[in-house]
Formats: structure tokens, C-alpha cells, sequence
């Protein structure tokens, strides 16, 4: 009976919408916190000798993707999805991902209909047996799936780590999660053009969030504007960090921060540059 409550709680919060975008990945690890400050240090250096980053941000690369459909029955409610809705999902990761130089070529497909599977919590044993059957191709591809999700979140994903060793369960972990509703026409308004999956993979990839440090940390990428707080909603002109040392008002458009799906429609050339960086120094095979 309990388990039958927070299902249905589930799937409740996944047609009725949410009021405000919930991913799980509020807290990088240390590590990535690190070679992120590198990085940018790394970018400042350039840039100040005239040497700015623009072989980076002008590359381009081809990412196989995976994507699975995990639910518990087969109907529009419990988690499934449609050949149609894998499609255009796929298409709003290009369309979305165009001006990285990043394209996905969806590799394969997958169903499951497998309920302890399609509501396994992060880090539960549920969710390494499912990743451990369904998930296919080295650390540079791509596995998201699609299912039904606890607690209200819309998704979450694994950043890049270092020495990921094959076969190892950080290995088979590794990939994005995203709620089934958000998908193209889904019922999760005002989350349901596709862009939850954007904002997931963009954690895959090595970007924060916008408002990860706040005014006086923010994401260490230099081109997007210190940011206080998370947004909700598209409020023009909301400006969370003030004064002349904070120029700019809030990056309310980025696909990195938490604003409603018709809102979010960019990435900027210093995040394209953070991507390439983050790929090579972790992603890029290694032979």
C-alpha cells in the first residue's frame, strides 16, 4: 500500500506540472569544482594574451546517443512514451545543442516495462541492476533514460569524473535520468518542450548551474552574468546580483538555469568553450 501511495504521488506531480524546474544535481563534486577554476584560469590567461578560446568554441563533435524508455505498464500515465516522442526529444537535443558544434546521432532505442526499474531512486540498487542491463557504449556516449521519477524531480545526471574504469558501477551510473512528462507535448507544463534533457546533458558535459556559487562563485564560466538565485518562471529583467562589479542581469535564458521550458533557448560561447574542455580532460577516449 505504501509503495501503490508514492507511485501514484509520482505520477501525480509527473501530469499535473510542477511550479517550479527540480534537478538533482545541486552539488558538482570537488573535484570538478576544481579543474572548473583551472579551466577558467586557463581561459583568463588566454584571452588577456589574445589567444582567447576560439578553436574551442568552434569545434564540433558527434556524440552516439542512447535513450531508454523504462515505465511501469505500457500507457501514456505510468511512464511510457511513444517512437514519436523519442524522436522529437532527440531533435530538441540537437536543435538545442546546434550552436556547441555538438550533434547526437541516436545510436538505439530501448523499452522496458519493468516497474521497480522505471521508479528506482537515485543511487539505489534498483537503479545500478537497470543501468547495469540497459546501458550500452564507452564513457563518450551518451544513455539517458526516460521514466517516471521520485520526489518531484524533473531529472539529474552524472558530471564527468576521472578514471572511470570500465565496467566499474560508476561506469554503468553513468548517464542522465529524465521525467517521461517532460518530453516534447508531455504533461508536465511548463516542462515539456524537451529542454529538461537539455539542462541534464549539460551537466554530463561539465556545466553548473548558472546560480551554482551565487553572486561571488557563479559557475566559472565568464560570459554568463552573476546570478543569486535560481529562476522561476521568465521574469525579464531579474538582475539577483547588483552593482558595478556585477554587470549584467540575470541569465535567465540559459538552458543552465532553472527558468520555465519556452524561456530557456542558449548556451554561450564561453560554456561551448567549458564543454570541449571538460570533454577532453574526461569524456575523449583515451587511446
Amino acid at each position: 500500500m505504501k509503495f501503490q501511495l508514492a507511485l501514484a504521488t509520482t505520477l501525480l506531480l509527473a501530469t499535473e506540472g510542477l511550479s517550479r524546474r527540480t534537478c538533482g544535481n545541486n552539488n558538482p563534486p570537488v573535484e570538478l569544482i576544481e579543474q572548473a577554476i583551472l579551466f577558467e584560469g586557463m581561459t583568463k590567461l588566454k584571452a588577456g594574451s589574445d589567444q582567447a578560446d576560439d578553436d574551442l568554441a568552434a569545434r564540433a563533435k558527434y556524440v552516439p546517443l542512447h535513450i531508454h524508455n523504462v515505465y511501469v505498464s505500457q500507457t501514456r500515465d505510468q511512464g511510457y512514451i511513444t517512437e514519436q516522442d523519442v524522436q522529437n526529444q532527440f531533435k530538441v537535443l540537437n536543435d538545442n545543442f546546434a550552436s556547441t558544434g555538438i550533434v547526437f546521432d541516436l545510436v538505439s532505442v530501448s523499452y522496458t516495462e519493468n516497474k521497480t526499474w522505471a521508479n528506482a531512486g537515485s543511487g539505489s540498487a534498483a537503479e545500478l541492476a537497470m543501468k547495469k542491463s540497459l546501458r550500452r557504449g564507452g564513457y563518450d556516449e551518451l544513455n539517458i533514460y526516460i521514466r517516471p521519477l521520485r520526489s518531484g524531480l524533473l531529472g539529474y545526471c552524472t558530471f564527468p569524473q576521472a578514471n572511470v574504469a570500465p565496467n566499474s558501477d560508476k561506469f554503468f551510473l553513468d548517464g542522465c535520468d529524465v521525467l517521461f512528462s517532460s518530453v516534447p507535448g508531455g504533461s508536465t507544463v511548463p516542462f515539456n518542450e524537451g529542454k529538461t534533457a537539455t539542462h541534464e546533458v549539460g551537466h554530463w558535459f561539465g556545466l553548473f548551474h548558472t546560480f551554482q556559487g551565487g553572486c561571488t562563485g557563479g559557475d566559472f564560466v565568464d560570459d554568463t552574468p552573476a546570478q543569486g538565485s535560481a529562476t522561476s518562471g521568465c521574469p525579464a529583467g531579474k538582475d539577483t546580483c547588483r552593482g558595478d562589479q556585477y554587470p549584467g542581469v540575470d541569465p535567465i535564458h540559459n538552458y543552465m538555469d532553472y527558468s520555465d521550458d519556452p524561456c530557456m533557448t542558449e548556451f554561450t560561447t564561453g560554456q561551448t568553450t567549458r564543454i570541449y574542455q571538460m570533454w577532453d580532460q574526461y569524456r575523449a577516449p583515451k587511446w
